[in-house]
């Protein structure tokens, strides 16, 4: 933390700063002798934490703090008093103040009460902030009525003065409990540069953590490069994944505008090397060449999961990952891509696993694709997929047991001209027996399902395929594409060439 010392004793106020640099991290960043330099400097300065005298000339600290919060200045406050001065500090209690430490002050109690103020700051941050780190969020995130009170109050925070401004923003919706250790480096990192202007907020909803950082030109530029050697590259070597972005402007006016190209570089990142600080307008240039699906790994993927292989599945799902996330690709494309092969997926699921499927549509996990931003929260949805849809289930015993065997045996030979009997004599039981099975377990006879299991995979051959309609026929185990066209009519309610 940034912390501003208001003392009118010298031997109390020095004591406090040796004290809070031998047993903290944190800056000093001023000592003033009354409350009317004190304020100048919390103006001037904007620390994160105030130590200050209740009782002092020219102004005292309960009047410096009142003065600071009908201006809008609030950060936290320590008051120290003796006995006499309780009162007074019961006054300070009712303005806000985080903490009240008696004199003489021990150091375990100003550790103690600086590290609760810390914890308290970071429980904030996380949560969205205050007054400042609010407005932030609604002049990049908000409304347009709302944009132009919120610039007003962001323009008293930061004067003009001819000075930088860098807005970083990263995603930490993949990050589990490691947010602790992002926070320290970050302070850390803070306080190598304190007289610099920041501004951070945190928002829930979309996961982004945004840090705006006040400087000359130059210093702003070296700041992100240290930002890079601690945070980016540091967190990956502690094993978590927050890709960031950064870009520059020169007024508080162009924050917007500014944020929208740093979102949108930030949402290259998965198909980017997150161990590296995104400049976003170098991102946003990038040059991409055109991506086409592979639909050949679509079709060995599906194959893995119609017969329940779980590690087939897995490693086919890595190589299709090590195709798609390559950096020359457009972040949109491989989305699309995403998007399509979960829909392929879901389409199996439907066909094989009833159960599985429904499971999966309730946790919606496209728009979990839609909004992550990292490889790891993608790879993690599929496998959580391939593994649901590869589940057998256990509480039916023989009977679906057998169905799964059944299912996996049309599969195969869907295109066949199968019958109940056949697969019946396939699995060693009698066509009546599966037949009961089929509609006991599945809700309909074998003839629908094998049905609409066909026509399942006609429908992915109109739509992927240049096929003629006949050819699709015979690869979906119809000899004759007049009766196919029936049936397709019958089952989706159109004909095939209207349905392509």
């Amino acid at each position: 933390m940034r912390i501003v010392i208001v003392e009118d004793e010298m031997a109390i106020r020095e004591g406090l700063a040796n004290m809070i640099n031998q047993i903290t991290s944190h800056v000093v960043v001023a000592k003033c002798q009354n409350g009317k330099e004190g304020m100048d400097a919390i103006l001037r300065m904007e620390p994160d934490c105030v130590i200050t005298d209740i009782r002092m000339s020219q102004m005292s600290g309960l009047e410096m703090l009142t003065k600071l919060h009908e201006q809008g200045a609030m950060p936290k406050s320590i008051i120290i008093s003796g006995y006499s001065e309780f009162e007074y500090a019961r006054e300070g209690i009712r303005l806000g103040i985080e903490e009240y430490l008696l004199k003489p002050i021990s150091i375990d109690a100003l550790k103690k009460a600086l590290e609760k103020i810390e914890s308290e700051l970071t429980d904030k941050m996380l949560r969205g902030g205050g007054l400042s780190e609010n407005c932030l969020l609604t002049y990049l995130l908000g409304e347009e009525k709302e944009q132009k009170d919120a610039m007003e109050k962001l323009q008293k925070r930061f004067p003009k003065d001819g000075d930088a401004y860098g807005i970083f923003a990263g995603y930490f919706g993949n990050v589990k409990g490691e947010i602790d250790k992002l926070e320290h480096t970050l302070r850390h990192l803070k306080r190598q540069y304190p007289t610099y202007a920041y501004l951070d907020a945190a928002e829930g909803r979309i996961k982004m953590r945004i840090l705006i950082v006040k400087a000359k030109e130059e210093c702003v530029k070296n700041f992100a490069e240290e930002f890079e050697r601690l945070i980016v590259k540091d967190g990956m070597i502690n094993k978590y994944e927050i890709p960031w972005a950064v870009e520059f402007c020169g007024s508080i006016e162009e924050l917007r505008d500014t944020f929208q190209v740093v979102e949108k570089a930030l949402s290259h990142s998965i198909v980017r090397d997150c161990q590296q600080l995104m400049y976003a307008k170098e991102v946003c240039l990038t040059e991409e060449k055109p991506f086409v699906y592979p639909l050949h790994m679509e079709k060995k993927i599906l194959a893995a999961l119609g017969v329940g292989d779980k590690e087939k599945t897995r490693e086919l799902l890595d190589e299709f990952y090590e195709f798609i996330f390559c950096e020359e690709y457009n972040a949109g494309d491989i989305r699309q891509a995403l998007l399509k092969m979960m829909t392929r997926m879901l389409d199996t699921a439907k066909e094989i696993n009833q159960k599985a499927y429904e499971a999966l549509r309730a946790k919606d996990y496209m728009q979990s694709v839609l909004m992550a931003y990292t490889q790891t929260e993608i790879v993690e949805i599929f496998y959580l997929m391939g593994d649901k849809i590869c589940e057998k289930e256990k509480r039916g015993g023989v009977s679906n047991y057998t169905i799964n065997r059944a299912v996996e045996y049309i599969r195969m030979h869907y295109k066949e001209g199968i019958s109940l009997e056949e697969t019946a004599e396939a699995l060693k039981i009698t066509p009546e027996y599966l037949s009961m099975l089929f509609k006991r377990e599945m809700g309909m006879n074998f003839s629908v399902f094998l049905k609409e299991f066909r026509i399942s995979h006609a429908k992915r051959l109109l739509k992927e395929t240049d096929m003629k309609v006949y050819e699709v026929a015979e690869a979906c185990g119809y000899n004759n594409s007049n009766y196919f066209t029936k049936v397709f009519k019958e089952v989706t309610g159109i004909s095939p060439v209207d349905f392509r």
